[in-house]
């Protein structure tokens, strides 16, 4: 990357450290919500979710004495906030969103590609996404996922001419569109291919590096070391931190769609999963990834994916303003409904300021509570 897009990127996130300094000290005064794993994303639940057209009324958070700040990282500002991005209506409402959420952010991560067991990506990109992003310094990386799980990542990661393929087209889509780097969203490999993952990712981070090009990866939250986890024990924090520049943490799911119900992320988790991260990671390395949405639970099949609107108003249809937990029965099924409101999300973003993390990357935008982004400029 050019040393004059880094320097213009640095200038854009002065003031957000601040921003998250001021709002750590404010959520002291706020209740945390009660909420108290899951082996299922919600990303393909919510990829249908129609996004909101604002983002709610910003306002600056003043007179909050600075944190000292985490110092650079191969050119990476501290504070950021990120945004995983996906809008399921084409160009022009793509282009839309974005614009409401360009006072707030420092950068987007778009959901747009998929990799295949022989190396090869598929995918359209937004140019003009792209290129509004570009035009006011937001820091881009390319989401590449494949939610078949082991079935690609199992084939993939134990072919040389495979990972090698993979490579050059990972390289290839970052050059051809301008990105800053990629982000790897692999789940669902198994235990067994943990050093072939770790093996694959500092091959990557050795050719982005010389290319000037950041490794960013999107991983499941884990509260200790299990190797052997059927969903988690893939991913060696320590290895993956030593070559990747960024470790997106998904701190979410505690309580998934095909589980019990439960808080999407309670407080308490997510200080068990930072303080695991932080003992394996450099914090300054460790970006937390909040969630946007909720779940509700009935009795028949997995829960189904809510967007804070959805959720609150449900909330409000059954006489449960305010609360991030309620219970409601329809047609005589009982329901229980979770879901991040601010005061849940402000409670996770105190802990950015506390652990001196380079900052948050929600899923995703367009479905959380816009009063978020009172909170931020």
């Amino acid at each position: 990357m050019a040393l004059a897009s880094i320097r213009q990127k640095r200038g854009r996130v002065l003031g957000l450290w601040a921003s998250i300094a001021a709002i750590a000290i404010g959520v002291a005064v706020l209740q945390w919500p009660k909420w108290s794993r899951g082996i299922e994303r919600m990303d393909q639940l919510f990829l249908g979710v129609a996004a909101p057209r604002h983002a709610g009324q910003l306002s600056r958070v003043v007179d909050a004495p600075a944190p000292r700040q985490p110092e650079l990282v191969n050119g990476l500002p501290p504070g950021m906030v990120l945004g995983y991005f996906y809008d399921p209506s084409g160009a022009a409402s793509a282009v839309t969103m974005l614009r409401h959420y360009l006072p707030v952010l420092t950068g987007i991560i778009p959901f747009w590609y998929q990799i295949n067991a022989n190396g090869s990506i598929t995918g359209s990109t937004e140019p003009a996404v792209l290129k509004l992003a570009q035009e006011h310094n937001l820091w881009t990386f390319a989401l590449v996922e494949n939610m078949a799980g082991q079935p690609v990542f199992g084939p993939l990661l134990n072919s040389p001419v495979a990972r090698h393929r993979a490579i050059d087209n990972l390289l290839t889509l970052v050059e051809a569109n301008g990105y800053d780097g990629v982000n790897l969203d692999w789940e669902g490999i198994a235990p067994e291919e943990r050093h072939q993952l770790s093996t694959f990712v500092a091959e990557l981070a050795r050719t982005f590096h010389q290319h000037g090009y950041y490794v960013t990866l999107s991983v499941p939250a884990e509260t200790a070391n299990q190797p052997n986890n059927s969903w988690t024990g893939a991913y060696n924090y320590r290895a993956l931190g030593r070559s990747a520049d960024l470790l997106m943490i998904m701190a979410y799911d505690e309580h998934y769609a095909g589980g019990a119900p439960g808080p999407i992320a309670s407080p308490a988790w997510v200080k068990e999963v930072l303080n695991y991260t932080i003992s394996v990671v450099p914090p300054s390395k460790v970006i937390l990834g909040i969630p946007g949405y909720g779940y509700d639970w009935s009795g028949s099949g997995p829960a189904a994916a809510l967007s804070y609107g959805q959720a609150e108003a449900l909330a409000q249809q059954y006489g449960a303003p305010n609360a991030n937990h309620f219970v409601y029965i329809q047609d005589g099924e009982v329901h229980s409904v979770w879901f991040d409101n601010t005061s849940g999300l402000l409670a996770k973003i105190h802990l950015v300021s506390g652990y001196e993390l380079r900052g948050i990357a929600l899923w995703r935008l367009g479905i959380e509570d816009p009063k978020i982004w009172d909170f931020l400029e």
